[in-house]
């Protein structure tokens, strides 16, 4: 078998091929949640992801092999390292770096408000890559990337074990100093804990990529299934395994495989 080794540049939190706000806490796996980690708390976050792909979707929708003479698997790895303190009780910051240098993010979240188990949130950062991320879609477009990215995060508690995360986002990102493409995220994720505080999760990611690039113009879209569950081992510890499910998509490989995270609390 024909193997094509890739580095995700960005995202490996969420199977989306381009970046959004990280450096940021969560409750769940891919969805932000609007709280922020206590004042003066710190996390510290490794995170390890692999995807491959044997087919994508085409322009129209549909399903095709990555190629039709021989049998190629396209593959996604990184390891990146997310840092957050919490600076006030409703403000904190993080950053999160790719482990081979490739890319940096800044990123920043306010808790606007909580009436009673629903609260509100807005998130706010931005992405620099050494490298171009276009290479990874073969666009041809070569240099340096810089992505801005806003949203809100909303959260609500249906009872002592069932609540929901959710968040929405919109990016500019700009390749060697070329706009390129307007983006939108959002990710929503539903949890039931089963045991002390460890979590069952499921939830849905969404993509669209609206390429703004004289030489590209099209748009792309990726709607995701995300399956996992988070663990929490005493005051210090959590691991969290994600396991994405490409559902529907349009010019984006279908990728399958798995995400893990290992979380220290600090205080």
């Amino acid at each position: 078998m024909k193997y094509i080794i890739l580095l995700l540049l960005f995202s490996i939190i969420s199977i989306n091929t381009y970046s959004q706000v990280f450096g940021l806490s969560a409750a769940k796996l891919a969805a932000v949640n609007a709280a922020t980690i206590n004042k003066n708390n710190f996390e510290f976050e490794p995170g390890f992801g692999y995807f491959w792909a044997t087919s994508y979707y085409d322009e129209t929708g549909k399903l095709k092999p990555l190629s039709s003479t021989t049998d190629s698997t396209d593959v996604y790895q990184e390891m990146v390292f997310r840092f957050t303190y919490g600076i006030t009780k409703r403000f904190e910051a993080g950053m999160m770096i790719a482990s081979n240098l490739s890319s940096f993010s800044l990123g920043a979240k306010y808790t606007l408000f909580t009436i009673n188990t629903f609260s509100a949130g807005v998130i706010a950062g931005g992405t620099f890559a050494n490298e171009s991320d276009i290479v990874a879609i073969n666009s041809g477009i070569f240099g340096k990337t810089l992505s801005f990215a806003a949203g809100m995060a909303f959260s609500n508690e249906f009872s002592e074990k069932l609540s929901l995360d959710f968040d929405v986002q919109y990016q500019c990102l700009r390749d060697n100093k070329v706009s390129y493409s307007n983006d939108i995220f959002a990710d929503a994720e539903l949890a039931y804990i089963f045991k002390n505080k460890n979590q069952l999760i499921a939830g849905l990611s969404y993509t669209l990529n609206n390429h703004t690039h004289e030489y590209d113009g099209h748009k792309n879209y990726l709607l995701s299934l995300n399956l996992g569950a988070s663990i929490e081992t005493g005051e210090m510890f959590a691991f969290s395994f994600l396991f994405p499910i490409a559902i529907l998509g349009k010019n984006y490989d279908r990728l399958n495989g798995f995400h893990f995270i290992l979380t220290m609390f600090l205080s």
